[in-house]
């Protein structure tokens, strides 16, 4: 089997009424769909009475980022989410914890050069690696981290702030659920999280790109003062000569040590990113467009499906958007958040999120990573609840939008109120999130008025007592997820694209317990 990627195109997503379960929605024009199938056998888990008893099932969800993912690249992004879900899902069967699974799937991802977070993040203006991340239990306790500097995994520091919080301190204080700064890195350093230097948290790729970035910074300063008439020295540290120099050895460096782009997984695990058998593409599920998967249930085959809303000017091609200034290879544009969502044995279910922010930025600089209820949000269920309805969500895209928007809160409390709009008409999970990205996110004041360009990937989980439900929503280019639970053989992925510049792509997937 192989990855391929899906972009949306007019087909109505399955409404959970119409049938228990769903298969992972993803987006794609095909003029001939494939009903090929894939066979997941299920085995009903009952207790020595007959009863139900699904106290052993759980699921792992993640994603790799919201932004534009180049189909040269979208094989190792695909890896990267196959390879998380697989040993995340391997702790859960043996009885790890939800938080466990989560902090595991991030901390994977965070060592993958290809994504945003941890090793190979983007550098701040001056050249250095500072990252966010936040993880939630099922109680809603958090911890995270801030513009944390010389952490390899900054997930495992905000787990180290999240066990904080369970300790008792002297005097009546209260531990702190966020650390920011040098602060976060001398405090995981304290709870036994290894620190790094400066530069071996960057790699080539993140390095030539800030040097391209960089130069292109001061030229336009430059040409700013002399329109202005105020000469003065440009904040360059080095000759422009000096700048294209290092940024063609850079990049051949890259072309080197990086996979191509069409590299099978064993010539990726040559360029020094550690990858290992279950990375082969024929151990990850292929979704292609409609094609039929066996259902988590006892029920009918699903078909994959895609709700697209109605859009600005149609694109030719989302793979014509991102062309380097060579005008050569269209090339990745993934600036934020990794993110996993997990429900373990126990029925818990726990978050997480990691992000090495936007390129350039200033020191300093906080995002949705690192903010609880705007990045990642975990609505605890209710003791006095028969059904025990818990829920989770995690973001990912135009961090400073996000923030501004509480994205992750607004998802999750919506789901977890399914029924309730803003107008108290009836509405379906599916149909929230893609509410929630055209009105709560791109209507907002603050967004619209921005002169940056909003989008948005979110994954939303509800965990019941009936079963546990993913759903996916985003405007961005692409969004690359997968999804895998304990009756799985393999996980899902899917690189999942918008049809067109203005539109939504979404789907989901629904595990419901043995009866």
């Amino acid at each position: 089997m192989c990855f391929r990627e899906m972009t949306a195109k007019t087909v109505p997503l399955l409404l959970f009424q119409q049938s228990p379960s769903f298969a992972m929605a993803t987006s794609s024009p095909p003029s001939t769909p494939d009903t090929s199938s894939e066979e997941w056998p299920l085995a009903p888990t009952t207790t020595s009475g007959g009863a139900r008893n699904g106290d052993d099932l759980c699921a792992i969800y993640v994603h790799a980022g919201a932004g534009y993912h180049s189909p040269q690249n979208q094989r190792a992004h695909l890896e990267a989410c196959n390879d998380a879900a697989k040993v995340a899902m391997a702790l859960l069967k043996s009885g790890a914890s939800a938080v466990d699974a989560v902090e595991m799937a991030v901390r994977l991802m965070e060592d993958r050069e290809i994504t945003n977070a941890g090793f190979g993040s983007n550098l701040t203006i001056d050249g250095k690696v500072e990252c966010d991340a936040t993880i939630v239990d099922y109680l809603g306790r958090s911890g995270a981290v801030g513009a944390c500097p010389n952490v390899k995994n900054p997930i495992s520091a905000a787990r180290a702030v999240l066990e904080y919080q369970k300790e008792r301190l002297s005097l009546r204080r209260t531990p702190p659920n966020l650390l920011v700064g040098i602060g976060a890195a001398e405090f995981a350093y304290d709870r036994g999280v290894s620190l790094v230097k400066d530069d071996y948290l960057i790699s080539q790729p993140a390095r030539a790109r800030w040097l391209r970035w960089k130069h292109k910074l001061d030229l336009l300063r430059q040409k700013e003062q002399e329109d202005s008439g105020h000469f003065g020295d440009v904040e360059s540290s080095e000759d422009d000569e000096d700048v294209r120099a290092r940024v063609e050895s850079l990049r051949m460096d890259a072309a080197e040590s990086t996979p191509p782009k069409s590299a099978t997984t064993a010539e990726a695990s040559s360029s020094g990113k550690a990858t290992s058998e279950s990375t082969q593409l024929a151990e990850c599920s292929c979704l292609k467009a409609d094609a039929r998967l066996d259902p988590l249930s006892k029920g009918p085959s699903s078909r994959l499906n895609v709700t697209p809303s109605s859009g600005l000017a149609v694109l030719n091609n989302p793979g014509e958007r991102q062309i380097n200034e060579t005008g050569n290879e269209p090339v990745d544009d993934i600036t934020d958040t990794v993110g996993a969502i997990a429900v373990d044995s126990r029925g818990h279910i726990a978050a997480g999120s990691s992000s090495g922010g936007i390129g350039l930025k200033s020191r300093g600089r906080i995002g949705p990573a690192a903010l609880v209820n705007i990045g990642t949000a975990v609505i605890p269920a209710d003791p006095g609840d028969p059904d025990q309805v818990s829920v989770a969500t995690v973001t990912s895209g135009t961090g400073e939008h996000i923030i501004t928007t509480s994205a992750a809160a607004i998802c999750a409390n919506r789901i977890y109120r399914i029924g309730e709009s803003a107008t108290n008409e009836p509405v379906m999970e599916e149909e929230i999130l893609k509410r929630v990205i055209e009105r709560d996110f791109m209507e907002h004041p603050g967004v619209k008025s921005s002169h940056c360009e909003a989008s948005i990937g979110v994954l939303a989980v509800k965990r019941t007592s009936d079963g546990i439900y993913f759903w996916f929503c985003h405007n961005s280019d692409s969004f690359a997820v997968a999804a895998m639970n304990s009756r799985d053989t393999k996980p899902v992925c899917v690189m999942s694209r918008r049809s067109r510049h203005g539109s939504t792509a979404q789907g989901g997937r629904a595990f419901i317990y043995p009866q």
